[in-house]
């Protein structure tokens, strides 16, 4: 009996380490960790402009974030955002839809993971009776996302999560595939 019990606790010992092993050997963020941590600093994506001289107020209002759509090593984000015109006194919103796709990159010594390079994968616009495409607009906006994420990552790794201080000390390799993004240590080959 106490040999069985004996046995039994090892057994479980031996299951708890394999499982804490391998949650150190990987570490994975997923769209959703990535959309949180745009979505508290959306306040963050706004700025006042000017298009053809007339002045504007460019605004994000919601973010979705794909994590390698069509199996291919980018993050998109798709953004509703509100172009506000203001012309003699009055306001004019305008709705405007925006996709666009990154590159993640991880960088050690910050412990964070951005998206850089960005390219426009659609722009549409709604406003008065006018559905299609401004460029000016989708450039500012561009210049707006760009600007921000050069500066800003858009997740932080928590080295007090979970043993995870392994990630600031050996060298990373990311792979994406879709819904996530995961972190594992890079051995030379």
């Amino acid at each position: 009996m106490l040999l069985r019990r004996f046995i039994l606790a090892t057994l479980l010992g031996l299951i708890c380490a394999c499982s804490t092993l391998s949650s150190i050997a990987s570490y994975t963020v997923t769209e959703h960790d990535i959309e949180q941590g745009l979505l508290e600093h959306l306040d963050q994506l706004s700025q006042k402009t000017s298009v053809a001289g007339i002045p504007v107020m460019l605004s994000v209002s919601s973010l979705k974030v794909v994590v390698g759509p069509d199996n291919r090593s980018v993050v998109a984000l798709q953004a509703d955002a509100i172009a506000s015109v203001s012309v003699f006194g009055l306001r004019y919103p305008a709705k405007v839809k925006l996709g666009m796709e990154g590159e993640p990159y991880y960088n050690q010594q910050e412990k964070a993971l951005y998206v850089r390079s960005l390219t426009l994968t659609r722009s549409e616009i709604d406003a008065a009776g006018f559905k299609g495409n401004l460029t000016p607009l989708a450039d500012h906006y561009m210049g707006l996302f760009n600007s921000y994420l050069a500066t800003q990552p858009v997740y932080e790794v928590d080295n007090a999560k979970g043993g995870l201080a392994w990630l600031s000390n050996v060298p990373l390799k990311l792979d994406i595939v879709p819904g996530k993004i995961i972190f594992a240590p890079r051995f030379e080959e």
